[in-house]
C-alpha cells in the first residue's frame, strides 16, 4: 500500500513539475517583450540597436534611425520628438519573424554643449535714470534652452552719469556658460538730433528700375493718408498693418487705420500686402494669432504676401523662449496662413536676420536704413528707410524696394 502511495505522489509531481514548465513556456513566448525584460541572447536575436544613441535638438529621426537589424518589421515607423534635452523614451512595436507582434521601447538622448549667445557689443548707453532692468534688456539667448540664468557682476548706478566695467554672464540648464566684458555708459538725457529725411523723388531716382517697384508700409502711426497723391508720387505698392497684440498675452486688435488704408490703397490700383506686429511666446499663440488674421482678412482681396512681425528684442529675455523656440513660433504662424492661400513672409532687421533668424522658405522682408544694404541672405522686399518723405502723408514714413526677380 505504502509503494502505491509513493508511487502517486511521484506521478502527482511529475506532472505538476510539467505542467508548471508548460505555463511557464506559453506565458514567455506570449509576453510583450521590451528592452527591460529581454534577456542578452534574445536582444542580440530580435533587435541590435545602433551604438550611438545621442541626438541633436530638434533634428528630424525615426525609429529606424536607430536599428542596426531587426528579425521583422516595424509597425510604425514614426517620427521622434526631439524637442526637448535629456532622455528621450522611444518605444515601438514590431512583427517578429513568428509573424507575432512585439513591444520594444529604447532611450535616446538629446545632450546641450553649445553656450548661449550674448547680443551686445562692447559698450551700452544708456540715459541717466534709466526704468528698465538691465537683466532684461541686455540680450541673450541660448539656441534651445529658454530657461537662462543671467547677472551682471561690477557695480553701476544708472542714476549717475559715468562710465562703469562690467561682465555680463549667461548660463544655460546644462551648465554652459558665456561670458562678456563691456562698458556702460549713463549720460545726460539729450534731445535727439532729427534722422536725415530721405525724400521719395531721390529713392524713385536712385532706386527704381525695370525689376523694382517702390512701396511704403503704414499703419496708424502715419494717420490719414492721401492715397491719389502717394500714388502720383511714384509709390507702386503698399504693406499695410492690419492687426497687432498689445503687448506679450495681450489682446488681438485690427489696427484703427487698415479698413481705410487698405481700401484706399485699392481704389487707386495699388497692389498691396498686410503684416501683423506679434508678442507671441509660443507656438499656441502663433496659431490663434494666424486664425485671426485669417478671418480678419476675409472679404478683402491681398496681392502682396501676409508678413510676420515680431521684433520686442529688448524684452526678449523674459519670454523664456530660445532662438529655436522663437522661429518656430514664426514658421507655426506663416504656415497656418499658407495652407489659407496667402503668401508668407518673415520681417527683420539686418541684425536679426544674421543672428536670430533661420534661413526660410517663405519670403523675407528685410529692414536695414541705409543707402546700400550689405544684408547677403535672400530677400525680396528692403525697406530701407523709416524716415522718408512722401506728399499725401503728413509725417515720416517707411519706404520699400520691393525686386520682382527674387
Amino acid at each position: 500500500m505504502k509503494k502505491i502511495i509513493i508511487l502517486i505522489l511521484i506521478i502527482i509531481i511529475i506532472l505538476s513539475a510539467g505542467i508548471f514548465f508548460w505555463l511557464n513556456r506559453k506565458e514567455h513566448n506570449d509576453v510583450v517583450q521590451t528592452s527591460a525584460d529581454i534577456d542578452v541572447v534574445e536582444l542580440e536575436i530580435k533587435v541590435n540597436l545602433k551604438q550611438d544613441l545621442n541626438v541633436e535638438f530638434g533634428e528630424k529621426v525615426k525609429v529606424s534611425d536607430f536599428i542596426e537589424s531587426i528579425d521583422g518589421t516595424i509597425v510604425n515607423d514614426y517620427e521622434i520628438n526631439t524637442e526637448k534635452i535629456g532622455d528621450i523614451p522611444v518605444p515601438f512595436e514590431f512583427i517578429d519573424l513568428n509573424n507575432k507582434k512585439r513591444k520594444f521601447e529604447f532611450t535616446l538622448k538629446t545632450v546641450d554643449e553649445t553656450p548661449p549667445k550674448i547680443f551686445i557689443g562692447d559698450s551700452y548707453t544708456v540715459k541717466v535714470g534709466y526704468k528698465k532692468n538691465l537683466i532684461d534688456v541686455l540680450f541673450s539667448a541660448d539656441e534651445i534652452d529658454g530657461n537662462l540664468t543671467r547677472e551682471i557682476i561690477g557695480d553701476y548706478d544708472v542714476n549717475t552719469v559715468g562710465s562703469y566695467n562690467l561682465t555680463y554672464i549667461v548660463t544655460d540648464s546644462s551648465g554652459n556658460k558665456t561670458q562678456k566684458d563691456f562698458v556702460l555708459h549713463v549720460k545726460e538725457n539729450t534731445k535727439k538730433d532729427n534722422d536725415k529725411k530721405v525724400y521719395i523723388a531721390d529713392i524713385v531716382k536712385n532706386y527704381k528700375t525695370e525689376n523694382t517697384k517702390i512701396g511704403i508700409d503704414v499703419s496708424k502711426w502715419e494717420e490719414e493718408v492721401d492715397w491719389n497723391k502717394v500714388k502720383n508720387q511714384g509709390i507702386e505698392f503698399a504693406i499695410i498693418r492690419m492687426g497687432y497684440q498689445t503687448e506679450y498675452d495681450g489682446e488681438l486688435v485690427i489696427d484703427p487705420y487698415f479698413i481705410a488704408n487698405i481700401e484706399g490703397a485699392k481704389s487707386v490700383g495699388l497692389p498691396v500686402g498686410v503684416y501683423f506686429y506679434s508678442y507671441a511666446k509660443n507656438e499656441s499663440q502663433a496659431v490663434e494669432q494666424a486664425n485671426w488674421v485669417k478671418e480678419n482678412l476675409k472679404g478683402y482681396e491681398i496681392d502682396l504676401p501676409v508678413a510676420f512681425d515680431w521684433e520686442s528684442w529688448s524684452s526678449f529675455n523674459t519670454t523664456g523662449m530660445s532662438i529655436y523656440k522663437i522661429n518656430k513660433v514664426a514658421n507655426t504662424f506663416l504656415e497656418i496662413l499658407e495652407k489659407e492661400g496667402y503668401k508668407g513672409m518673415l520681417y527683420g532687421s539686418k541684425s536679426y536676420l544674421e543672428r536670430v533668424w533661420y534661413p526660410t522658405k517663405y519670403d523675407v522682408w528685410l529692414a536695414h536704413y541705409t543707402s546700400k544694404t550689405t544684408y547677403e541672405g535672400k530677400y525680396s522686399i528692403w525697406q530701407m528707410t523709416e524716415s522718408g518723405r512722401v506728399d499725401g502723408i503728413e509725417d515720416d514714413v517707411d519706404i520699400n524696394v520691393m525686386y520682382l526677380d527674387s
